[in-house]
């Protein structure tokens, strides 16, 4: 009961968080929805508004990728395209980098110190998935970064098996770069045209599947192992 209280406390916090940077964050940009919805708004002008802002935005978008990547069940995809369309590919990528890395290693903290999950998130199917690979360092590293793999359930199996702080960190780091990249590049062709866009999301769609597949093929090859044993 005192975990589910926890729990409650934190995804509640996280929200309020959430909506208070979000709100901030629409102040920003705030004129550039106007320009949008504006027929009489010249495409040069909202473009280069778009891309007038500075410090302050990337470091909203920053803290709001943090919190909304620490809250279990909230994408951060379409705050990083925001990233991406505000700021180039490359700024706009270290943004999400930075935005989901902080987030991740803060929910490991918290789960850490506070022991807020309950028994039974051990038999979660990914969380067996990556804890019986053959190499589970590994396995955190590529749970990150697959969309479709709870990152909630990441930590908790980076938590649980006890790794070394800088090996969390790296593989955190190592595996938010793939979709941080992929947002930032979809906010570029946002920008520019969608000319890319297919060729970039069919390219990232094939590598997440493939290790996916990985994954499981990794698992059923240790558990056949231990079988023979």
């Amino acid at each position: 009961m005192k975990k589910k209280i926890i729990r409650l406390m934190l995804i509640t916090l996280g929200i309020i968080l959430i909506l208070v940077v979000g709100y901030r964050l629409y102040l920003e940009y705030q004129t550039d929805i106007q320009l949008f919805l504006n027929p009489r708004a010249s495409k040069a002008e909202l473009l280069a508004h778009i891309r007038s802002h500075g410090t302050f935005a990337s470091i909203l978008l920053i803290v709001l990728t943090a919190v909304m990547c620490a809250v279990p069940g909230i994408p951060t995809s379409v705050v990083g395209v925001i990233a991406g369309l505000s700021f180039g590919p490359l700024i706009g990528a270290i943004i999400n980098i930075l935005g989901n890395a902080l987030g991740n290693i803060t929910a490991i903290f918290l789960m850490h110190r506070l022991k807020f999950l309950d028994k039974k998130t051990e038999t979660n199917h990914w969380v067996q998935a990556i804890r019986q690979m053959k190499h589970p360092k590994i396995g955190v590293m590529l749970g990150y970064m697959i969309p479709v793999i709870p990152s909630s359930m990441v930590n908790f199996a980076a938590d649980a098996m006890k790794l070394p702080l800088q090996q969390i960190i790296l593989s955190i780091v190592i595996g938010v770069i793939p979709s941080s990249v992929l947002y930032a590049c979809g906010g570029e062709a946002l920008f520019h045209g969608y000319n890319k866009t297919a060729v970039t999301l069919v390219a990232s769609v094939t590598v997440l599947v493939g290790l996916v597949v990985f994954i499981y093929k990794d698992r059923k090859k240790k558990q056949g192992k231990q079988r023979q044993k």
